[in-house]
């Protein structure tokens, strides 16, 4: 069941991540260009009536959009939408966190790569460790739950790291999940010969903590979750390379500037802004969302990608 909407809400990021936006490869889009919130607003209360229950807001960045914590309320207000949730970078989060949670944000994931200060800045091009790390804090103190944390190991890199890592579920109540790497543009077909399999990486903590145990973690993502025995954190494994989740997929992604995909992978999409802007019927959208819905549910065999895209446009 197609139930958990993603949506980019910028494509502006105030890091430059080796895999994702370098400095140099700046190209952000005019603030015209992308949806406002009340065009978001609107089209998630119609995919709601299409099945959308869940909706994270990821960017770029979602905290460089001012008063994101405005388009939380107005989500909030669609009764049939039951969690709302987000993907950061961290940075912001410790400043934001309280006034987003009471706008109707329950859960957060925090993308970090590395847990040494001097390596985070070569790997984001920025020196904000601590930010993130005050940001995880005050993510844990003031209830979000689950609190989770998202990490890319690459060899020679921040491989070195995977036991660090691990033993954050140890001792915090974090969800740890590994994601495979994959290159979304031809710029960083090099860095998948840095690839590390979760397979590698799930040996290696087993031969340090023993046999990792099945855990339930709440969430809507394609992640198998672990937990080291006698342990409150859990640890996640999202296999976007080697793995195969497709016939389980309950998600679509609406982008920056309106589109509407059934797959991170397929180039197939509605243009949703475009039709809200011509002042299409609400039937007309409607139709075109459940006939994107119905496309989705023929997926059947493993998607790969047939076209470049930036995830900074299409959300992480």
């Amino acid at each position: 069941m197609v139930n958990y909407l993603r949506i980019s809400v910028t494509d502006r990021c105030n890091l430059r991540c080796i895999y994702c936006l370098p400095s140099g490869m700046e190209s952000f889009l005019p603030h015209s260009e992308i949806l406002s919130y009340e065009e978001i607003a609107g089209i998630v209360k119609m995919l709601s009536e299409c099945g959308i229950r869940k909706v994270r807001l990821t960017g770029g960045e979602p905290l460089v959009r001012r008063k994101i914590e405005s388009l939380i309320e107005m989500i909030k207000l669609i009764p049939s939408i039951s969690e709302i949730s987000m993907t950061t970078n961290g940075i912001l989060l410790g400043q934001k966190a309280v006034v987003l949670k009471e706008a109707g944000l329950g859960r957060v994931t925090i993308s970090l790569n590395t847990l040494k200060e001097d390596r985070y800045e070569r790997i984001t091009g920025y020196d904000n460790f601590q930010d993130v790390w005050n940001s995880i804090d005050t993510a844990l103190k003031i209830g979000f739950n689950p609190v989770k944390l998202n990490a890319i190991f690459f060899k020679g890199i921040n491989d070195d790291e995977i036991i660090d890592f691990a033993e954050l579920s140890i001792e915090f109540d974090l969800s740890i999940r590994f994601i495979e790497y994959f290159s979304t543009q031809n710029e960083f077909l090099n860095l998948e010969e840095r690839f590390v399999p979760n397979r590698v990486v799930k040996e290696v903590i087993e031969k340090r903590f023993g046999r990792l145990l099945p855990a339930e973690v709440i969430g809507n993502g394609p992640a198998i979750n672990y937990r080291i025995p006698g342990t409150k954190g859990s640890i996640g494994f999202i296999d976007s390379n080697e793995g195969y989740f497709c016939a389980r997929c309950n998600r679509l992604r609406l982008s920056s500037v309106g589109k509407l995909y059934p797959c991170l992978f397929s180039p197939f999409n509605i243009n949703l802004k475009e039709m809200l802007r011509r002042n299409l019927t609400r039937s007309e959208m409607m139709k075109a969302m459940n006939n994107l819905i119905h496309k989705k549910h023929n997926y059947s065999k493993p998607i790969k990608r047939e076209y470049e895209f930036a995830m900074n446009k299409i959300g992480g």
